[in-house]
């Protein structure tokens, strides 16, 4: 049955449809009111719509199902289902038009560039702005399908930085993020593979590094599946993740992405249907506040094939950082949505990611630098900001005698966003301060001086600031929404993915940031704002 909330807007817009003659009710043969309901009104309504399907999407997605309330999920990019002949997704080295969304070339930031003869629906999105590349899936199970499996939670003092007092870090960290890594099924490395894989020798030399400064480790969550990697290594399944296989998906099914547990446990409900290659151009809410949804249908080389209006009476915003704010920022613009206040757009932030290298190393680093991320260094003295080193992969092939990181720094700066009409879209007031970047070089010259080596390699021969893999904000907590993601102003609109985080994830990859906070948002929306 389809939870549907009768306003009295609603009521009154029957009223005046039935005044017209155009909507008549009347009993059946038992005697029942069969008064029209808006999916008796509307062409394609649900009661619930989520646009995206990452790590906010999926959650409300599945929570929304599992509540029994008939949900819709709407996804721009094409489900990419893991084959037996491990073909899926595209190479790593020598990518093809898989990799990419709908672009011309290869966009990783380091690596092989290769030109493509036609534009795919891919899985990895690049945005460039005038001073940082913002890079994001595009793909059923959104970023999950792109980033490297972190799942990791930020220190508590360092949370409490960033995000207001009404986030309660205690109860995250006690109940909601538990509930995340228990849906992903995220675990540590184990220690047959940390301590004797060939694989993993990287991780231990950067690891005995990191030490020699006092630097702390974590070996995080991570949602790579250990014994699919081991049968990899065993030649039992297509070498994937030991290949190198992250940014692109992962052709053995080692990584255990949104597609295979949040978002199939909710198609289970018998409530949730996904719409793949569903791309949503505008949002409006109507006169009795069901809100209309504009689509366009693409086909797997993203031209426009098919335009639909859906509808519904709850819509939840997951289409990320980037797309949520776009969205919301183009219907408030069209006077779609005009009475979003004025902070839409603000306090975003790069959640402080930097990319660097360190080289000449005299010890070895492995041959097979090609493993997915294991280990966390924690650098909260650093003496420019607080900072976190995951310590990345390099699938050379060759012992490099170089190591590679992600470096992740609590970082103040925000960049706020302006919608172009001439363009119709969005553009990024952003300028690099320099922190992250400076932070990251003051870790790597203490682990110089400690253990020798230089700063840069040749694929990677500088700290880069300039792009990032955590895009974060626009549409912020306590400004733009409330705490539980209430878009102000609107009944019924919520935001529950990236955007709604103010800028910075405190020093940890903010995936499990955005999931749990998803999880405690949308126990209470269910609770309070659906009306059955």
């Amino acid at each position: 049955m389809s939870i549907v909330q009768f306003t009295r807007r609603y009521f009154l817009r029957l009223m005046a449809l039935t005044t017209a003659g155009i909507i008549v009710g009347c009993k059946d043969d038992e005697g029942e009111d069969n008064l029209p309901k808006p999916a008796d009104i509307y062409d394609n309504y649900r009661s619930a719509i989520v646009i995206g399907s990452g790590f906010g999407g999926a959650v409300s997605a599945l929570r929304l199902g599992e509540a029994g309330i008939q949900t819709t999920v709407l996804e721009r990019g094409k489900w990419w289902k893991v084959k037996p002949e491990g073909d899926t997704f595209s190479d790593l080295v020598v990518p093809d038009n898989r990799s990419t969304w709908l672009g011309t070339e290869s966009i990783a930031p380091i690596g092989l560039k290769v030109d493509f003869p036609e534009k795919h629906v891919g899985v990895l999105e690049r945005i460039q702005y005038d001073e940082i590349d913002v890079y994001g899936g595009a793909c059923v199970g959104g970023g999950s399908v792109v980033y490297g499996g972190i799942t990791i939670a930020p220190e508590e003092s360092l949370f409490q930085r960033v995000f207001p007092s009404e986030i309660d870090y205690n109860e995250l960290n006690s109940t909601y993020f538990p509930r995340v890594i228990q849906m992903l099924d995220a675990k540590p490395i184990p220690d047959d593979l940390l301590n004797d894989s060939p694989f993993f020798q990287f991780v231990r030399t950067s690891v005995e590094q990191a030490k020699k400064i006092g630097l702390p480790i974590e070996y995080f969550a991570s949602v790579f599946d250990w014994d699919i990697i081991k049968q990899e290594i065993a030649g039992e399944k297509t070498p994937a993740a030991i290949e190198g296989e992250i940014l692109y998906g992962v052709n053995s099914g080692a990584k255990k992405s949104l597609d295979t547990n949040y978002l199939p446990a909710a198609e289970a409900t018998g409530h949730v249907t996904i719409e793949a290659l569903h791309q949503v151009r505008d949002i409006e809410q109507l006169e009795d506040g069901i809100y209309k949804i504009n689509v366009e249908v693409l086909n797997e080389q993203g031209e426009i094939i098919e335009e639909k209006a859906f509808h519904c009476t709850y819509l939840f915003m997951g289409a990320g950082s980037v797309g949520t704010t776009r969205l919301l920022m183009r219907s408030k613009e069209k006077g779609l949505l005009p009475n979003i206040n004025d902070t839409l757009g603000t306090g975003w932030g790069s959640n402080g990611t930097t990319m660097g290298s360190r080289s000449n190393l005299s010890e070895i680093t492995g041959a097979k630098q090609s493993s997915p991320s294991s280990s966390a260094a924690y650098d909260f003295n650093n003496s420019v900001a607080p900072t976190v080193l995951d310590m990345a992969n390099l699938p050379l092939g060759f012992d490099c005698n170089c190591l590679i990181y992600l470096g992740l720094t609590l970082d103040e700066n925000r960049g706020v966003f302006e919608y172009d009409p001439s363009i119709d879209d969005i553009k990024l007031n952003w300028s690099n301060n320099g922190v992250p970047k400076a932070a990251l070089e003051d870790v790597f010259n203490r682990l110089n001086a400690a253990n020798g080596g230089e700063n840069g390699v040749f694929a990677l021969p500088e700290v880069k600031d300039n792009l990032t893999y955590h895009p974060l904000g626009g549409a912020v907590m306590g400004e733009t929404c409330d705490f539980y993601g209430r878009v102000k102003n609107y009944s019924n609109l919520f935001v529950m993915d990236g955007a709604l985080i103010p800028g910075s994830a405190a020093c940890a990859n903010p995936s499990l940031t955005i999931a749990g906070i998803a999880e405690r948002n949308i126990e209470k929306i269910i609770e309070k704002d659906i009306v059955v």
